[in-house]
C-alpha cells in the first residue's frame, strides 16, 4: 500500500482491485497502447488513483500538478482495454489532467494549471553508479541548480515520511553522467528501479507560500 503525505488535504480511500496483461503485440507498441484487464478502482485523489494505474497496469507514469485544495474521489470500472482507454477514463473525472505518451516508456500526467519550472531545470548530473533509488533522491537536494531554483522561487520541499517509502524497488542502479533535466533524470530512475511512479506536486496557492514535493515512491 502507498503512503502519501504531500501537500494538500486529501483523504485516502483505497479499494483497488485491478491485473495488468500483455500480449506479444502490445509489447511492441507504444505504452499507451499496451492492454489491461478490466479492473476497479476507487480513490480519493487523483495521484493515489494513477499510482494504482501504473501499478496494475504495469507501466511507468510520472505526475506534475500544482495541487487544488480539494481532491476529487475516482471510481472507475474499468472493462478492459488499452492504456489510453483506462487513462481516459481517469482524465474523464479529472477533466483538469491531461496525459501524453511521449514514446519514452513514461507516460507524463499534469494538471491544467501551469508548468512547475523545477522539472525544465538542466543539471550537470554528475551520473550514479550502483545507487539505490533513495540515495538518488537524496542526492538531488545537494545538486546547486535544484537548489538554486528553491531559492529563486522562494520554495521549500514538502515531503513527509513514514520510513517506507523505499521498502521496495530499491536496488542499486546506475545512471550515466549527462546534462540533464530533473524531469529526464526522474524517468530514467523510474524505469531503471521498476518503481514505474515519480510526481512532483506543488502545494495549493496560499499567499506567499510554496512548497514542492519531489515523490520518487
Amino acid at each position: 500500500m502507498r503512503k502519501w503525505l504531500v501537500c494538500s488535504s486529501m483523504t485516502v480511500i483505497m479499494l483497488a482491485f485491478c491485473g495488468g496483461g500483455r500480449s506479444a503485440q502490445a509489447a511492441q507498441t507504444s505504452t499507451s497502447m499496451k492492454m489491461v484487464n478490466p479492473c476497479h478502482i476507487e480513490q480519493g485523489g487523483v495521484f493515489h488513483a494513477l499510482a494504482e494505474i501504473s501499478k496494475k497496469a504495469n507501466v511507468a507514469i510520472g505526475v506534475e500538478a500544482i495541487l487544488p485544495r480539494e481532491e476529487p474521489t475516482i471510481i472507475i470500472d474499468f472493462p478492459g482495454g488499452t492504456v489510453a482507454d483506462l487513462l481516459n477514463a481517469f482524465a474523464a473525472q479529472a477533466p483538469d489532467y491531461t496525459w501524453t505518451d511521449g514514446g519514452r516508456g513514461v507516460i507524463h500526467v499534469s494538471r491544467n494549471t501551469g508548468r512547475i519550472p523545477l522539472l525544465d531545470v538542466v543539471m550537470a548530473y554528475p551520473g550514479a553508479n550502483k545507487k539505490t533509488r533513495q540515495q538518488i533522491w537524496e542526492d538531488v537536494a545537494k545538486r546547486p541548480e535544484v537548489s538554486a531554483w528553491f531559492d529563486s522561487a522562494r520554495c521549500a520541499r514538502g515531503e513527509l515520511f513514514q520510513g517506507g517509502e523505499f521498502r521496495s524497488h530499491n536496488e542499486p542502479i546506475s545512471i550515466a553522467r549527462a546534462n540533464i533535466t530533473l524531469e529526464q533524470l526522474f524517468d530514467e530512475v523510474t524505469l531503471k528501479s521498476g518503481e514505474n511512479f515519480w510526481a512532483v506536486l506543488q502545494s495549493p496557492p496560499s499567499g506567499s507560500s510554496c512548497r514542492v514535493a519531489l515523490i520518487l515512491w
